[in-house]
């Protein structure tokens, strides 16, 4: 689920002059003048962006998503078997407690704290494997998404764009109306189209 942006807004308004001539009670009362100023200030734009749902949103990020998911899915059924055989020797020492003499007690308390600190080790590695190889891919396309970013304020004349993906940030509330995700999303797909491997033709069969 998105995470409902919230921004700070300051809106410029202008100042309008009604001008009215002075008149006698003969006279019909004129039309009043508005007069714009000339020298205001202009309208400064805003745009709000989610920029980790844009990267991941992207083309070449689900991409990178279903790589990674693929490469650490066999470390997690690894995880997943270590944890239930963990399970398993704890149920034993459970229902045993009673009828086990203390040096069978011991020896599987021994194993259970090996088991323990094995898959302990396990995660940790697979995690900060993870995190190390999630992070050089967020990185790089990062530094894609900036550069989209960049060129849409830059011929749109936005004058912010306020990235609203951390939570409990410095923005208040933001109109929908100027979220740009989407339009940058589209935008990157369209510098950095991804090519869908073909997979070979089947040999015909004799």
């Amino acid at each position: 689920m998105r995470r409902a942006p919230v921004i700070s807004a300051f809106w410029l308004g202008a100042f309008w002059l009604g001008a009215t001539g002075i008149v006698s009670a003969q006279e019909q009362l004129p039309t009043p003048v508005v007069v714009a100023p000339t020298n205001g200030p202009s309208p400064v734009k805003v745009a709000t962006i989610f920029a980790q749902n844009a990267i991941l949103n992207t083309q070449e990020g689900q991409q990178a998503s279903a790589t990674l998911t693929r490469k650490f899915g066999p470390k997690r059924d690894q995880f997943a078997r270590k944890q239930t055989e963990l399970q398993a020797l704890r149920d034993q020492l459970k229902k045993g407690q009673a009828t086990m003499s203390a040096d069978a007690r011991a020896n599987l308390s021994q194993a259970i704290d090996a088991k323990n600190r094995e898959v302990q080790r396990l995660g940790q590695d697979s995690q900060a494997e993870l995190e190390q190889e999630e992070g050089g891919l967020m990185q790089q396309l990062g530094d894609k998404l900036m550069a989209v970013i960049r060129d849409y304020a830059s011929r749109n004349g936005y004058a912010f764009v306020i990235d609203v993906s951390v939570p409990n940030g410095p923005v208040l509330w933001a109109s929908p109306s100027i979220d740009i995700t989407n339009e940058i999303v589209r935008l990157y797909d369209q510098a950095h189209p991804v090519v869908v491997a073909t997979p070979p033709a089947s040999p015909p069969k004799k």
